[in-house]
């Protein structure tokens, strides 16, 4: 049985390894530490004793001095932009519960591997399919046989990532809701949509400006990986040149990464990238429950230390806000991370390891697929009974499925590739890691391998949309308990939890 931690040492994004390069994490910072004036204005939790907000808190928070960004009203939270004496002035306040600093999650440094010849209009439908062996190893085929796709589509998977190519051949038409709760919102592509993965504007901590906290970034940014794990979700038949695994899915698309840019005083290297902070993963997790979307599929995660104190506003907060989706039907799904970390003790993942939420760890298969020359006409399959634990993946008693999320499969020694530089890899090494979606930019779809918890957490999402679909009326802990029922079992439940994820035996 999972434990509720309520504390925390550092915030680290699990989501996703790309193309397997050999980092196992990258490290988050809060708002705090991307170089903000220490006595300016920062963004903090408010937290109120009670679970919805009191009448007038937001007026409240104002005549104290605080600028109100995000008033989240069914789990008692406010996000504020404060001086640290305005935020002690909020904490002391007797309905308060506790206030502590807003967490940014952000991407590791990661490898992305393109496909060859993939980029623009795709040339064959489903064509790269048969590189797919993700999608037969959990048995999405035998499900397609027997459930049509407008079955399929009484489900719709809510993607919180950051931002997806909705004129992508393989997703157009997939998507049904387009939202960003990100704090730089803007718009991107043909329609004009504010959750496309475009990244024009930052927030720049070098130049901060309190009542500007958006400013243009000197180009445009193009993030794919909630692309990619969209293909994976409901990638559609015939539409580009992969497919996912459940193809008739409906998808919501939600933007929660904002772009930012910093200098660090000590080393001076400078920052480009993205992140997610608290308040607008919140945001979309409350809009989509509120919504009645069957899943949730959050590709991201922090690992956190139960021997700090400082971040018990955010646990508090992140607790709320799961047990709110799970009251109103909606099932979560996470990734369990990429630091190869055992859970079992002081460190822990959230939000993979609250009590309502699927945590999913990754494989990869030891089928030698990179034997095949590169490129290859035939079907590859990784075979059952060879599924090993993903060298990244995080493992423990809180993992409760396992997923394929790709890997470089193993060399002459039982070691996997990916420990090894890419030049000395053989050039089938991409057949193990996982085939998606990605955008390059606006008129540029195109194809790519990421290897990552990030890829394994929606192959669960799809399965659990499916049940959904077949099962409209089911509780979120029905569809949990019949999922880990029917997994195919893989071996240790410390590293798969209850198994593989079975399509078939679960979408009956």
């Amino acid at each position: 049985m999972k434990k509720l931690w309520l504390l925390v040492l550092a915030v680290v994004l699990s989501l996703g390894l790309f193309a397997c390069n050999q980092q196992t994490g990258g490290a988050g910072l809060s708002v705090l530490g991307v170089g903000q004036p220490s006595q300016g204005a920062q963004r903090y939790l408010v937290v109120f004793k009670s679970e919805t907000l009191p009448p007038g808190a937001k007026a409240w928070a104002e005549r104290q001095g605080a600028k109100v960004l995000k008033a989240l009203e069914p789990i008692g939270t406010l996000v504020v932009q404060a001086s640290p004496q305005v935020a002690q002035r909020l904490a002391k306040d007797p309905q308060v519960l506790q206030v502590g600093p807003e967490h940014r999650y952000s991407l590791p440094k990661t490898e992305r591997l393109l496909v060859e010849d993939t980029f623009g209009t795709p040339t064959a439908a489903d064509s790269l399919y048969r590189y797919q062996w993700d999608i037969r190893r959990i048995k999405a085929p035998q499900v397609w046989e027997r459930l049509p796709l407008e079955v399929q589509a009484r489900a719709t998977v809510a993607i919180l990532d950051t931002g997806v190519m909705d004129n992508h051949p393989d997703l157009e038409g997939q998507i049904t809701d387009f939202l960003a709760t990100n704090y730089c919102q803007e718009t991107g592509g043909p329609n004009a949509t504010p959750s496309y993965p475009k990244y024009s504007l930052w927030i720049d901590f070098d130049h901060l400006d309190p009542d500007n906290l958006c400013t243009p970034a000197p180009e445009v940014m193009y993030e794919a990986h909630g692309t990619h794990v969209s293909g994976t979700v409901a990638a559609r038949f015939g539409g580009g040149r992969v497919v996912g695994v459940a193809p008739g899915l409906r998808l919501a698309a939600y933007k929660v990464f904002d772009r930012y840019h910093y200098t660090d005083p000590d080393t001076g290297e400078e920052y480009d990238d993205v992140g997610a902070w608290d308040g607008p993963i919140f945001e979309a997790i409350l809009d989509a429950a509120r919504k009645g979307y069957a899943v949730i599929n959050m590709s991201l995660g922090g690992t956190l230390d139960t021997r700090f104190r400082e971040d018990v506003a955010a646990m508090v907060a992140w607790d709320r806000v799961m047990k709110y989706a799970n009251r109103m039907g909606t099932v979560i799904v996470a990734s369990a991370g990429n630091s190869a970390q055992n859970a079992n003790g002081y460190v822990v993942h959230i939000p993979s390891d609250l009590p309502t939420v699927i945590s999913v760890s990754a494989t990869g298969t030891a089928t030698p697929l990179w034997r095949y020359p590169y490129p290859t006409g035939e079907t590859l399959n990784a075979e059952p009974g060879q599924d090993i634990l993903a060298f990244y993946s995080n493992y423990g008693a809180a993992v409760d499925l396992a997923a394929p999320g790709g890997d470089c499969g193993l060399d002459e020694n039982g070691q996997s590739w990916c420990f090894r530089p890419r030049n000395e890899r053989p050039a089938g090494y991409r057949y193990h890691l996982i085939l998606s979606t990605i955008i390059i930019d606006e008129t540029t779809p195109a194809y790519a391998w990421y290897a990552g918890t990030s890829m394994a957490s929606p192959h669960v999402a799809a399965v659990a949309g499916l049940v959904k679909a077949l099962h409209p009326n089911w509780t979120p802990g029905e569809v949990r308990a019949l999922l880990k029922a029917t997994a195919e079992d893989i071996g240790s439940r410390q590293l798969f939890g209850h198994g593989l994820v079975d399509a078939d035996k679960a979408a009956r």
